[in-house]
């Protein structure tokens, strides 16, 4: 059974139980992320919503991209669905943050 790391309305983002990798669910989409990848998509999310979030006339466009992890594959997101990814991302990377610095003393 995963642990859930964080969660918002549109997704959620676990641990697997082996410690191996985050899953990453949001809407439709599932990803299996290394646990090292997470700050690259942390960057890339929050570069983007910076990038938009003042400039974009229609909020609830679809029309704010990000590439998937190969080649042929792109995410595409509205303004308030990039804003909630960034969320999972931010909360998950807190939290083990939190456990990384927690866990020496806990030793």
């Amino acid at each position: 059974m995963c642990r859930y790391l964080h969660h918002n309305d549109l997704g959620c983002i676990s641990r697997c139980p082996t410690g191996c990798c985050l899953h990453l669910y949001f809407g439709n989409v599932a990803l299996c992320l290394k646990r090292e990848e997470l700050p690259e998509w942390r960057t890339a999310v929050a570069a983007l919503y910076e990038r938009h979030a003042l400039t974009q006339p229609d909020p609830m466009a679809r029309c704010l991209v990000l590439p998937g992890p190969v080649a042929y594959q792109t995410f595409v997101f509205n303004l308030e669905e990039l804003f909630m990814l960034h969320d999972l991302l931010m909360g998950a990377s807190l939290l083990l943050e939190a456990e990384a610095l927690l866990a020496p003393a806990a030793n």
